[in-house]
């Protein structure tokens, strides 16, 4: 469906100007139906059924297949000249400095003295959790307020394009990798189970002298090719044929016996 976008600003270099724009951006002029919100945005949607639902989106109508963001997802505010309610999506400063990759420095703000890193949210009180419309981040320099980076997420269809078509070309981002096809290397393992019988004063006793005179089967560190593993204790003296769990074949002792 159309969206009404004439008039939202574009070139945007500062984080200034992007506040801008979500203040000036009319959230509910945008229109969709549920095959666009379900292809174009990372939110969790749930499924009952033929139904469809997602908190962030209102149907206008019952009887059209017509949405718009809905105004309890927002953050609201009181707008004094207006005397009424404004309800936007807004910017948050990620706090969290440490153990989050956001602050791991790289290439885009190496000559940043100082920069911070902004998340998009709607509601956030007391009453309600805080809500993350889309993964889209924005790191910004505390000198100068320029845009350094722009992280996209590749699922976050419509909210990479709104940005996209505002902020300005030459602001480095993420864009172009997310979209290419990389080759990945991915390693799976097989299992095999084999039951040896030994004798001792106890489980352990019993694992212990077997594994000195079958020094293969003796614990080693490390996931390594072809080397077997002590599982736990179990109920019969032979594998089953055919499919089994192997679970289903122990008595409950520990492993580590």
């Amino acid at each position: 469906m159309a969206n009404d976008t004439k008039d939202i600003m574009t070139n945007i270099k500062t984080f200034k100007e992007l506040r801008k724009l979500f203040k000036d951006t009319d959230w509910f002029s945008f229109k969709f139906s549920e095959k666009e919100i379900i292809n174009s945005f990372n939110e969790r949607q749930n499924y009952n059924g033929r139904s469809w639902t997602s908190s962030l989106f209102h149907r206008l109508d019952n009887t059209k297949d017509e949405y718009c963001f809905n105004k309890n997802k927002l953050d609201q505010r009181i707008d004094k000249k207006t005397q009424s309610d404004v309800y936007r999506f807004r910017f948050l400063k990620i706090t969290n400095k440490y153990g989050n990759d956001e602050y791991n420095r790289f290439e885009a703000v190496e000559n940043s003295k100082s920069f911070s890193v902004y998340e998009v949210a709607g509601t956030n009180n007391q009453y309600t959790s805080k809500h993350i419309p889309t993964d889209t981040k924005f790191w910004v320099d505390d000198y100068t307020d320029q845009l350094l980076y722009v992280r996209y997420k590749r699922e976050d269809v419509w909210f990479n394009n709104f940005f996209r078509n505002s902020i300005d070309s030459s602001i480095p981002n993420n864009y172009d990798e997310i979209h290419t096809e990389k080759t990945f290397h991915f390693a799976y393992q097989t299992a095999t189970y084999k039951i040896v019988t030994a004798k001792g004063f106890d489980y352990s006793d019993a694992k212990k002298k077997l594994e000195k005179d079958n020094p293969e089967l003796e614990w080693k560190y490390g996931r390594q090719n072809n080397k077997w593993e002590h599982l736990f204790e179990v109920k019969v003296d032979k594998l089953p044929e055919g499919n089994f769990d192997i679970n289903d074949l122990a008595t409950g002792a520990s492993r580590y016996n």
